[in-house]
């Protein structure tokens, strides 16, 4: 497969090599601080992320055995493939990505690509607009536990899910093969509650690691001031310092960026409309944790980093319309 690569394939993987070498030296560097700091990644994860994605990991993957997903497949289906050119098995997809939040959307993709429930084609066209935040995530943590308004939490809620139903819109499966849900294939053999549960405590540590891990990389990015150059061209449009830091640690890893602007004295249409774009957009840690499952059914990273990009510009646009009408 190496033999296909562009050169923009090679750019990348140099790049890539030059970043890891990078955060290796400022470990080397600053090992006080790099433990410190990733210590207090697994607090984040342990008791903000742990506790509402575990329980939904295990019962999603005991739902998938049941006979639940047949019964959306069949009645969502004439939806969902007049809409995204995919079966009704995307709608159950969504219902998850929905409850649970990142990465579930892309892990039940994956898990249901493997089983060949879905095409590829399918695959990469459901990503588009099952790649969403849980609601405990953003009526809980974020609007009542960071900024203390429940409005906020519903703007940014409802702009999240109907710009994910939107974008979706834009990457339609337009090959007719992988609109055909796929039907007669033999399931695998049902999973017992021992191995869902194993499967979710699987899932949930790979995701802890991206957390501690990103949460480190932010906070000495942060101490070296290494944002410094980006907030001073965004300071000539009139975005402040302090915003644009916690825009960059967001894009990076959304938790630690929205625990930084709750820091800020913002009036609630500016964090309402900054976090629309970070939630929606999700952070490179959480598209890496989707990337684990998604390169799965080989989608390219470009391609999953367009469709977040999309949905955080409409996710954006959505919020600022809410809130000029209330």
């Amino acid at each position: 497969m190496n033999k296909f690569k562009t050169k923009n394939d090679n750019y990348i993987d140099y790049i890539y090599i030059i970043l890891l070498l990078f955060i290796i030296i400022l470990l080397v560097a600053l090992p006080k601080y790099s433990i410190n700091s990733f210590y207090d990644g697994i607090k984040l994860w342990a008791t903000r992320v742990l506790p509402s994605l575990l329980p939904f990991f295990i019962l999603t993957n005991l739902l998938s055995q049941t006979k639940l997903i047949p019964y959306l497949e069949k009645r969502i289906s004439p939806i969902t493939s007049k809409l995204y050119g995919v079966g009704g098995i995307s709608g159950y997809i969504y219902i998850m990505s929905i409850i649970s939040g990142y990465p579930v959307g892309a892990k039940l993709t994956s898990d249901l690509y493997r089983e060949k429930k879905l095409t590829k084609g399918q695959a990469k066209s459901i990503t588009a607009f099952t790649s969403t935040s849980g609601p405990l995530f953003i009526l809980g943590t974020l609007s009542v536990g960071l900024f203390q308004n429940i409005k906020s939490g519903v703007i940014i809620l409802i702009s999240h899910y109907i710009s994910a139903i939107l974008n979706g819109l834009l990457y339609k499966c337009k090959n007719k093969d992988d609109s055909i849900t796929i039907q007669n294939i033999p399931v695998n053999k049902q999973k017992s509650f021992s191995d869902c549960v194993a499967n979710g405590i699987t899932a949930i540590l790979n995701i802890g690691g991206f957390i501690a891990l990103f949460y480190m990389i932010i906070q000495l990015l942060l101490t070296l001031d290494i944002f410094s150059p980006l907030t001073l061209i965004l300071s000539k449009v009139g975005i402040s310092n302090k915003i644009s830091e916690c825009v960059f640690a967001g894009l990076i890893e959304v938790t630690t960026g929205e625990i930084l602007l709750s820091q800020l004295n913002l009036s609630m249409p500016k964090y309402t409309i900054i976090s629309s774009f970070l939630i929606s957009f999700g952070g490179l840690s959480i598209h890496a944790q989707a990337y684990t499952y998604l390169q799965q059914f080989n989608m390219p990273y470009k391609e999953f980093l367009l469709q977040k990009l999309t949905h955080a510009s409409l996710s954006t646009l959505i919020s600022i319309l809410i809130l000029c009408i209330v």
